[in-house]
């Protein structure tokens, strides 16, 4: 079960202290009232001061998630679920959490909006898959919303779906010649944290590297063979909304639990792509989890050496997954399609190239990984990949 929320007006909750009110001093225009009692401007300007937090300091930001902390701390032995929850689950004013069953979320609906209430805070914008809180929610007037987002990512609570709504990438894109400016304002638009759709995005980054490449200014038009690329690619944007992920990797209690993660390269671009695989009495759960991609450097670089970094990569997505999510980093694969990568990993240390020795350590050293492999079938025509069973320290 997830379960989402948000704190209403949350800078404007908070009060200034009475010494702190002139650093927001500002100029407007005066405001006065009428005899029935109507406000309305002058043409005089006269200064004004906030009390309370406004949006915009650099400051802001800082201090409403150290009040937010400050409140958690305080209050960790009354509310020692809800304290816990802000201070892994709470990213600036939004809320996301995740529980076991229908009872878990409810008891953490309760226990966080009364943590809030004692300052003040209210929150809104809830959105749960549980049905049980749904029910709850309706019966205390709360609007239920099917479809909202979760940190920027479109959620169906329905049906448990992440998804990319195609229409926030192309309603803003003319039609047309393209030029390099509205290739990047394309492709920054492509909102995907969580990189379930790399194999998407990465044409856009690739096109745009290109456009560098070649020298093309802002408002130059592309290129007839980047130009004919990049129609293509618009054009299969619009099937990115039929397209959904499940939020639920399938980890609980009581299931074996295990994490895959493959590397791979190209001359174009490479990285990692993280599966957890979920074994229970009944069935197997496989779920694809996050993935993190990137572009082969400008400057000519030799395959071998992309598969390397892709290691890199995957070593890395793996370290940050399993330390946010709690799961075991010991029951971890890492896989490779490259046998000069397991060849450079299992090398002596002092017998290592001078440039992919570098990366080797990394992965070896900083990440903690002492790989070692075993080939499991012959090599045939097809492409099979070689396990990096990882033992972290």
């Amino acid at each position: 079960m997830a379960i989402i929320g948000d704190i209403q007006q949350a800078f404007l909750q908070l009060f200034l202290e009475e010494a702190d009110r002139d650093l927001t001093r500002f100029f407007w225009y005066k405001i006065s009232q009428d005899d029935k009692g109507n406000y309305y401007t002058t043409n005089e300007v006269v200064p004004y001061r906030f009390t309370r937090l406004p949006f915009g300091l650099t400051c802001s930001p800082f201090l409403l998630s150290a009040t937010v902390r400050e409140l958690a701390i305080k209050n960790s032995k009354e509310f020692p679920k809800a304290a816990a929850l802000i201070d892994s689950n709470m990213f600036m004013d939004d809320f996301v959490a995740g529980a076991d069953d229908g009872n878990a979320a409810i008891g953490i609906y309760y226990e966080l909006t009364t943590l809030m209430k004692t300052i003040k805070l209210p929150m809104a914008k809830w959105a749960a898959s549980c049905d049980e809180l749904k029910d709850i929610w309706k019966a205390e007037g709360r609007e239920v919303q099917r479809t909202t987002q979760a940190l920027g990512v479109d959620w169906d609570t329905e049906s448990d779906m992440l998804s990319v709504d195609s229409r926030d990438i192309l309603d803003k894109t003319t039609e047309g010649p393209a030029t390099k400016r509205q290739l990047l304002q394309t492709t920054a638009r492509f909102y995907d944290p969580l990189g379930l759709f790399s194999p998407v995005s990465v044409i856009g980054k690739i096109l745009f590297q290109e456009t560098w490449c070649r020298g093309l200014g802002w408002e130059e038009i592309l290129p007839h063979d980047i130009g004919t690329r990049w129609h293509a690619w618009i054009t299969s944007l619009s099937y990115l909304s039929g397209i959904h992920v499940p939020r639920w990797m399938g980890t609980s209690n009581g299931k074996d639990t295990q994490t895959h993660v493959f590397c791979d390269a190209s001359e174009r671009a490479y990285g990692a792509v993280l599966y957890v695989r979920s074994t229970t009495r009944e069935s197997i759960i496989v779920r694809l989890a996050c993935s993190k991609s990137r572009l082969a450097p400008v400057k000519k670089v030799t395959l071998p050496r992309l598969e390397l970094l892709a290691a890199l990569v995957g070593a890395r997505l793996l370290q940050y997954f399993c330390r946010e999510t709690g799961l075991d980093i010991r029951n971890a694969t890492l896989w490779t399609d490259a046998t000069v990568v397991l060849g450079w990993i299992r090398s002596n240390p002092g017998f290592r190239h001078q440039i992919c020795g570098g990366i080797v350590t990394r992965i070896t050293i900083k990440y903690a990984i002492l790989f070692h492999c075993y080939i499991i079938k012959e090599r045939t025509k097809k492409e099979c990949y070689y396990p990096l069973t990882a033992t972290f320290s």
